[in-house]
């Protein structure tokens, strides 16, 4: 025990708390003033802790004269359980009961709640038993409760039992509404935070923090699942040594602590991101928290989400990850997903479902399904598996898995895509991947490949005259190489005219690869000058291509 603030003390001011009625909130003068004369009296009597802890309460009456004025009311979730009651308070106080436990599930109740560092103060719940750690601290400022909503939903996993709390951060103009969330039958809660920038901008830190009582004992070791979630673990020969109760980060960027409780509310007084410690071998009076860093800018909404979860028997949240063969894939072509679940607790679980929205374009491909099953799920991008699958509890450290393969077919529209994947199963809490295993489709690519032809055709023309024309053409396609030779004799003494028309090299017609001289249907043999204009009309009918479409 440290020799600090007295809240920070179980014995004999803190303890007593407990066996206080609820009602009765007393404030840090009062507090402290009592402080020195109860321990005082307490150490010089040496009375049963039991009778001291009532004791104090009577003389608190006495010395003060008056209790302060009942809290405002909360809203509660009722359920069958195993969560029976699941009370938050205006100023975000947390409060759980688990069915068989005759207290709830942190120290005196309502040492629990959600907490804000910003603009120089830190902002947190009305009242924390034995947590002066962080509410004695300078710069605390209470919430200012602003509104609250009876329970509502129906409990379903699509319809959660839901309470929304608005408070508002002192006068910076930011305000944060908190939705908790509970489904009947689950051994978690969902708590979403959403702060909302107002006139006054800058860095954040954002902490759920508690005490824990689990099992009706101050007293416990701890643990860290996942590498992100702090937990507080019943006393080794208790009656269930597994049972635990933890908070889990959803959100990315989180840090941890689990350490005597007093340590834990001073990391939060700090108003710093917690130390990512853990004296999970220790058997102490122990809290654990968790916190995230974050900028608030006016108009902009920052939002955070975890579990608080409970146990018995050592079950935690199963975590879906999901993991892809190919961060790049040409468009049309297949890409291998791997979900894998995680069971960092320790017990085995069963789920009865595992979905998984694949993106826009994307399909599922018909038998490639292996894993935890063979068959096929239904839908081709919605898709889900239906059944009963063991998921291995943790063995040796190492947190038990089951995986579950496919393929599909990527979009034909190029861009970077993301999926998500679930499971479900009675009372059993998932953390689910959302918006993960990215895939960027590249645009598909044809090869041509071209070959290099030489085609000749060579034509000679032989006169009586004095003159001889010779014409030779060669071109290159993708076609076979031909070659033509016509020689034709005629009488005029002059030579043709070659001027004309363009055509192509080779043109395919009707009968195969032509070339752009004379043609093989040769030239009419004309005698004389009268026969000169037919014969230049000739020639240009003779080697004139015809175009195909």
């Amino acid at each position: 025990m440290s020799a600090g603030y007295p809240g920070d003390l179980r014995s004999p001011l803190g303890h007593c708390r407990r066996h206080i009625p609820q009602h009765l909130f007393f404030g840090a003068e009062e507090r402290y003033v009592l402080y020195e004369l109860l321990t005082f009296w307490g150490d010089a009597v040496r009375i049963h802790v039991v009778m001291f802890r009532w004791l104090m309460a009577a003389a608190l009456a006495l010395f003060t004269g008056f209790a302060l004025a009942p809290a405002a009311s909360a809203a509660e979730i009722e359920s069958g359980g195993p969560l029976n009651s699941i009370i938050i308070s205006p100023s975000l106080n947390c409060d759980v009961r688990y069915q068989g436990d005759s207290d709830g599930e942190w120290y005196d109740d309502v040492a629990c709640g959600t907490f804000v560092a910003f603009a120089g103060n830190l902002y947190g719940p009305q009242e924390l038993p034995a947590g002066s750690g962080a509410t004695s601290v300078p710069n605390y400022v209470p919430f200012t409760a602003v509104s609250q909503s009876g329970r509502t939903g129906t409990g379903t996993s699509s319809d959660p039992y839901t309470i929304t709390t608005t408070v508002a951060l002192g006068n910076t103009g930011a305000r944060l509404t908190q939705v908790d969330s509970y489904v009947g039958g689950a051994t978690a809660y969902r708590t979403d935070i959403k702060i909302t920038g107002g006139a006054t901008s800058g860095d954040a830190v954002i902490f759920r923090g508690g005490d824990c009582y689990l099992q009706d004992s101050d007293r416990g070791l701890g643990q860290v699942l996942d590498g992100n979630s702090p937990v507080c673990k019943a006393q080794p020969g208790s009656a269930n040594p597994e049972r635990v109760e933890g908070f889990r980060p959803l959100s990315g960027g989180s840090a941890y602590i689990e350490a005597n409780y007093g340590e834990v509310w001073r990391a939060i007084g700090t108003g710093e991101m917690l130390p990512n410690t853990c004296r999970c071998d220790e058997e102490i009076d122990n809290g654990i928290a968790i916190s995230w860093a974050r900028n608030i800018t006016e108009g902009a909404t920052v939002t955070l989400s975890s579990l608080t979860f409970f146990s018995p028997v050592g079950t935690t949240p199963l975590t879906v990850t999901k993991t892809v063969d190919q961060a790049q894939a040409p468009a049309g072509s297949e890409v291998t997903y791997t979900i894998t679940l995680s069971n960092a607790g320790a017990t085995e679980q069963a789920i009865t479902s595992v979905t998984d929205s694949l993106p826009d374009g994307f399909a599922y491909v018909p038998g490639s399904t292996t894993g935890l099953t063979t068959a096929d799920p239904t839908g081709t991008s919605d898709l889900s598996w239906t059944g009963t699958y063991q998921v291995p509890a943790a063995e040796g450290g190492e947190a038990g898995t089951a995986t579950l393969s496919f393929r599909a077919t990527v979009s034909d529209v190029p861009g970077t895509y993301t999926n998500s994947a679930s499971a479900e199963g009675p009372g059993v809490t998932v953390v689910s991947a959302d918006d993960t295993a990215p895939v960027t489709v590249t645009a598909a690519t044809s090869t041509t490949t071209s070959t290099t032809s030489t085609g000749t055709s060579t034509s000679t023309t032989t006169s009586t005259g004095t003159s001889t024309s010779t014409s030779t053409s060669t071109t290159t396609s993708t076609s076979s190489t031909p070659t033509s030779t016509s020689t034709t004799t005629a009488q005029p003494t002059t030579t043709p005219s070659t001027d004309g028309p363009q055509t192509p090299g080779v043109v395919q017609t009707d009968g195969g690869p032509m070339g752009s001289g004379l043609g093989g249907s040769g030239l009419l043999l004309l005698a004389g000058t009268a026969g000169l204009g037919l014969l230049l009309a000739a020639r240009w009918t003779a080697v004139r291509p015809t175009r195909r479409h």
